[in-house]
């Protein structure tokens, strides 16, 4: 019997990866490496492996040790599995992401490349990004192929959420997604530096989750307007005040928390506004969303959340259970 085993799965992906493939042409090759090669310096640092690379995306892992016959997703994160390893994983994907912005363009990753080939003249500016997927839980760990071809690899229904965590990215607007039993696995904290992004079903699946964002930059850097600020900004805004008081809302402390120049409590007008908006009291989220948009204008999370909100006309579906359904792969 093959075994199974507890582990952290992240998945990668170089985003516009066609748009660069066409214009690189035969220097994509380099192009894919050179991404392989940040990426697997600092997952194997971090004490996890490189599994498969499949084109554009790169499955790594990082295995637990347990002492379960059972392993699974309840049992994934307790104590007995160490804290390290999962601040370890998050880590490397965020030293990843550091070095790719340091290189900037698409030139400074090609450097070996012939000076004359012709995507320099169209793609030489060209910003790389990548997504980012964490999950954790069971896989079953073996060879899969043939005599002709045979590959080590994890089969699980945990495998294919880290993958559609990392999909999920383009959605949200981030590069990093986490699911609820990963960063309950990361210490205190860097669990601090965690905001639930939404709650929802991934396609395959019928068991809802939080999923979260690592902020790699203090809220005192998400100053700058969106260009659909003003649309956002009046969307949530209440015509009298009493509107706010009604919803339950001491406007004078949530303006006093913002303004707070300790963290922690920052961020508990963002979980106040999450909060309302999976308790289905979206009137509530609308408006602490205003004051935490005015604030902090820059914030993706909260730029997101809202347009969904705002492209349902902020009416609470019928059916709502405090998640939705994400039915893209």
């Amino acid at each position: 019997m093959l075994p199974a085993v507890n582990a952290i799965f992240g998945f990668c992906d170089i985003r516009d990866f066609t748009f660069a493939t066409e214009g690189l042409q035969q220097d994509v090759m380099l192009f894919v490496n050179k991404i392989a090669e940040i990426t697997h310096k600092y997952v194997v640092e971090s004490g996890g492996a490189p599994n498969k690379n499949i084109g554009d995306a790169f499955l790594l892992v990082w295995k637990l040790n347990s002492d379960m016959d059972s392993p699974g997703e309840k049992s994934a994160g307790k104590g007995d599995l160490q804290k390290d390893i999962f601040d370890s994983a998050l880590f490397a994907f965020l030293r990843i992401l550091r070095d790719i912005k340091k290189m900037g363009n698409l030139a400074a990753f090609l450097e070996e490349a012939d000076e004359n080939a012709a995507w320099r003249s169209t793609l030489e500016d060209f910003r790389v990004h990548m997504g980012f997927g964490l999950h954790c839980g069971w896989a079953i760990e073996g060879s899969i192929g043939s005599e002709v071809k045979v590959d080590a690899s994890y089969l699980s229904p945990h495998v294919n959420l880290a993958s559609r965590l990392e999909a999920a990215t383009k959605q949200f607007r981030v590069p990093i997604l986490m699911s609820d039993v990963f960063v309950k696995g990361l210490t205190g904290g860097t669990q601090s530096s965690c905001r639930r992004v939404d709650s929802v079903t991934f396609k395959g699946s019928s068991e809802p989750m939080h999923i979260y964002h690592f902020d790699t930059e203090p809220f005192e850097a998400m100053m700058h307007k969106p260009h659909n600020y003003e649309q956002l900004f009046e969307a949530t805004e209440w015509l009298k005040e009493e509107d706010a008081v009604r919803a339950g809302l001491d406007i004078k402390d949530i303006a006093r928390m913002l303004d707070n120049t300790k963290e922690v409590v920052v961020r508990q007008v963002y979980e106040m506004a999450f909060r309302a908006y999976t308790d289905g009291d979206w009137e509530k989220c609308k408006y602490v969303f205003h004051m935490w948009i005015e604030k902090f204008p820059g914030d993706i999370l909260a730029q997101v959340l809202v347009g969904r909100l705002m492209g349902l006309g902020f009416v609470l579906p019928v059916d709502w259970q405090g998640y939705h359904s994400l039915s893209e792969k």
